[in-house]
């Protein structure tokens, strides 16, 4: 029979599942997005950054260096107001300027991804909890 430790552990991972599931659907809709991106960024500065361009057609289902890699030339201007790694240009007030439309999902895919690490931490915890009371 399945106690209420049990079901709170339940609950707390299925909703950390759904949350990383939620983050997945919206990285595949914001592919769409990155392009719009890239586009705008090339008329700008003449390129994209090496590393985005390396790892463009990379499936980044399979690969997730590749993602990170790609989309960190637009998270962190986003996030920390700074240049990313991979780019000789001072872009960040460029993405930071992007339409809203544009920008909006990136934080939403990253709070889903954030919220959902979150929920998966507590789950484990709590696994452990059950385990060993």
């Amino acid at each position: 029979m399945i106690n209420a430790a049990d079901k709170i552990f339940i609950g707390v991972a299925g909703l950390g599942f759904a949350f990383a599931l939620a983050s997945v659907i919206t990285s595949v809709l914001n592919r769409k997005r990155f392009k719009e991106i890239c586009i705008l960024y090339k008329n700008k500065y003449g390129s994209l950054p090496d590393m985005v361009v390396l790892f463009d057609d990379v499936n980044t289902l399979y690969v997730n260096f590749a993602y990170s890699v790609k989309m960190q030339f637009i998270f962190k201007p986003l996030l920390w107001n700074k240049s990313s790694h991979f780019t000789r240009n001072d872009d960040k007030d460029f993405i930071r300027g992007l339409p809203k439309r544009l920008i909006v999902p990136f934080y939403v895919e990253l709070y889903l991804a954030v919220v959902s690490l979150a929920l998966l931490i507590v789950a484990g915890i709590l696994m452990i909890i059950i385990k060993y009371r």
